[in-house]
């Protein structure tokens, strides 16, 4: 990812303003009642917090873009269940988290991918690595629900067939980010650079690719089990 993009990145997740302790206990109560705009509001104003933690992991295998990518997960996955009648500060909740994914996504930096498959007459592979940088893939992204690396390493024609299947229901906007972003017959792209392309935010680009995933991991499901 070039230098400038991130640097803008950075730049656009600065001017959110930090959280008080009363807006996140506020916010806290509309998340244990399960408001999702409460969620995404914890998660923008925390979104340094990612790059701070990403930080202190830098030059062990992964690019910077790609572990703010896995951290923003972890971040997400706090949001999701921060209870401030515990006491902690949401920094101090969500830094494990935010480890715990980065982490994984380092340990599976030396996993074998090797699974290859064919769509619309274009030979690529859905469980091939994310990028040069790591072996996350679309593929362990569907078999693994809680979390972006794959735990199962089988594969069989019923699964190419769902994954098939499961890639043709997206919307035009989904795909073009899934593509991009899992290389899917075409070079990988970070997702600054999706977004640059899109003329969208990053932050926009994230949302989309987790729905799309969220989505694809549902119809990936259920047409394994229809086969």
């Amino acid at each position: 990812m070039e230098e400038r993009l991130l640097n803008k990145y950075f730049e656009e997740i600065g001017r959110e303003k930090l959280l008080t302790a009363d807006e996140e206990q506020q916010l806290s109560a509309r998340v244990l009642k399960g408001d999702q705009r409460a969620v995404n509001r914890l998660v923008e104003a925390n979104l340094r917090l990612v790059v701070a933690v990403a930080r202190e992991y830098q030059g062990k295998g992964l690019p910077m873009d790609d572990m703010v990518s896995e951290g923003n997960l972890g971040l997400m996955k706090a949001a999701s269940k921060y209870d401030a009648t515990r006491g902690l500060r949401f920094a101090s909740y969500a830094c494990a988290f935010i480890r715990q994914y980065i982490e994984k996504a380092l340990h599976a930096e030396s996993a074998e991918m090797r699974v290859e498959t064919v769509r619309d007459g274009l030979t690529r592979s859905v469980d091939a690595p994310l990028s040069g940088h790591t072996n996350v893939s679309l593929l362990s992204v569907l078999v693994n629900d809680n979390s972006p690396m794959a735990d199962e390493r089988v594969y069989n024609a019923s699964m190419e067939a769902a994954v098939e299947y499961a890639l043709r229901l997206l919307n035009e906007r989904e795909s073009r980010v899934v593509n991009a972003y899992y290389g899917i017959g075409q070079d990988y792209q970070t997702m600054a650079e999706i977004a640059e392309v899109m003329h969208l935010k990053r932050e926009r680009v994230r949302q989309i690719r987790d729905r799309a995933v969220r989505r694809l991991r549902q119809a990936y499901k259920r047409r394994l089990r229809e086969l």
